[in-house]
């Protein structure tokens, strides 16, 4: 009988749903398991779910400062508990309830602290028997993700270094895995040759190549200001400009580029072949959000960070320039000098890239894969499940 994988996320922002898809479609393809993927957001008080949503988009991506100033308010230990704890009522309905236990999962993998924190409560007050592993999505464990960790298996970390700096916390050592942000076995340098690729999107590859993701998934504009800078200062490269489902921004974005003449500027909406585009862009443009610098480490592409949102964006952009994996160029005039230099001198490119040999990110989705085994299997051995 196969065991019961419930994979929870909630739709604040994008990147929480991809992985959470990402994971489900790897171990639905195992045939291993009997997986089901929920967004707990879905399931939430009407008023409260929409609300705690419009609130966060609108503070994080039009108030960065503001942002900023809750998320630090909040990262310790008594401001954490109660944001957690505020966070998981939002979420709680009978509705959910019924569902998760309905399904009965022998395991659960949380990508947001609101659906670890929840699982916890019903795994506290009784109603449920399994296991609970969480993945942190950004690249410092802010204090509300450690609410639960006392229910959990395993935590799954981005760093050593965060490692350390949670054991410091009080968090047992033993339950975190520094495994990264698991990504679609897409994202897998040896799936693609480049020289095609190349022919599939009528590029020569005599001039720089630029993946900037234009951040459509929330909605904001933004990035075109940035955009602006790149065709102004004439940069020589080929820019795909990525906008997602946002249709203003990919219109402005046209009309930008056919008012200058600049037929560099490869403007995109959705796209499903990511990975096809990273694999010919020599670097790439973006907000330092979890899911899209992991998947730019994966392929250890360099980046150029821009404007971010304040908080968990903040700390990851500041990781990324300790490594010497990205530049942060928020101000224009920086942005655009920075652009020039990897441009028109390789030896920048070549230095971090060489950074991001350290990398092994490949393998992050094997590893979860393994340790889930592992735990499932450990029951087995014991001579009873965890039910």
């Amino acid at each position: 009988m196969k065991k019961k994988l419930l994979v929870m996320y909630a739709t604040y922002g994008t990147g929480h749903k991809s992985i959470a898809k990402y994971i489900d479609d790897f171990f639905t393809e195992t045939g291993e398991y009997e997986v089901m993927e929920i967004d707990i957001l879905q399931y939430a008080n009407p008023f409260l779910g929409a609300f705690t949503n419009k609130f966060y988009n609108n503070v994080m991506y039009k108030c960065p400062a503001l942002w900023s100033l809750i998320y630090y308010m909040t990262d310790v230990p008594i401001a954490g508990k109660m944001s957690a704890k505020l966070q998981s009522r939002v979420v709680s309905s009978k509705k959910i309830k019924k569902v998760i236990l309905d399904f009965n999962p022998d395991m659960v993998i949380a990508t947001h602290f609101t659906a670890a924190t929840y699982i916890s409560k019903l795994k506290k007050s009784g109603y449920l028997n399994c296991h609970l592993v969480s993945i942190v999505t950004d690249y410092k464990a802010h204090r509300i993700w450690l609410d639960s960790y006392k229910s959990e298996d395993a935590l799954i970390v981005n760093s050593v270094e965060e490692k350390k700096t949670l054991v410091k916390r009080g968090i047992d050592a033993n339950i975190i895995h520094t495994f990264g942000i698991p990504v679609s076995s897409k994202y897998t340098m040896s799936l693609y040759n480049k020289y095609e690729l190349l022919k599939k999107f009528k590029l020569s590859g005599d001039r720089p190549i630029i993946l900037f993701y234009g951040g459509g998934g929330n909605g904001s504009t933004t990035t075109l200001p940035y955009l602006l800078t790149l065709i102004e200062k004439k940069i020589d490269a080929d820019v795909f400009f990525v906008c997602g489902k946002n249709q203003e921004l990919k219109k402005k974005a046209e009309s930008m580029a056919k008012r200058h003449n600049a037929n560099n500027i490869h403007t995109l909406g959705f796209i499903t072949n990511g990975p096809e585009y990273m694999v010919v862009a020599d670097f790439v443009i973006t907000k330092p959000g979890g899911l899209t610098v992991t998947e730019c480490l994966t392929f250890k592409k360099p980046m150029v960070l821009i404007r971010n949102a304040g908080g968990q964006e903040r700390d990851n952009y500041k990781f990324l320039e300790k490594r010497g994996y990205a530049i942060n160029a928020v101000s224009f005039f920086k942005f655009a000098r920075v652009v020039k230099k990897l441009c028109n001198n390789p030896y920048y490119l070549d230095k971090m890239a060489y950074n991001l040999e350290e990398l092994n990110k490949e393998e992050t989705m094997r590893k979860l894969y393994n340790l889930v085994g592992e735990i499932l299997y450990e029951d087995s051995r014991k001579g009873s499940s965890s039910k």
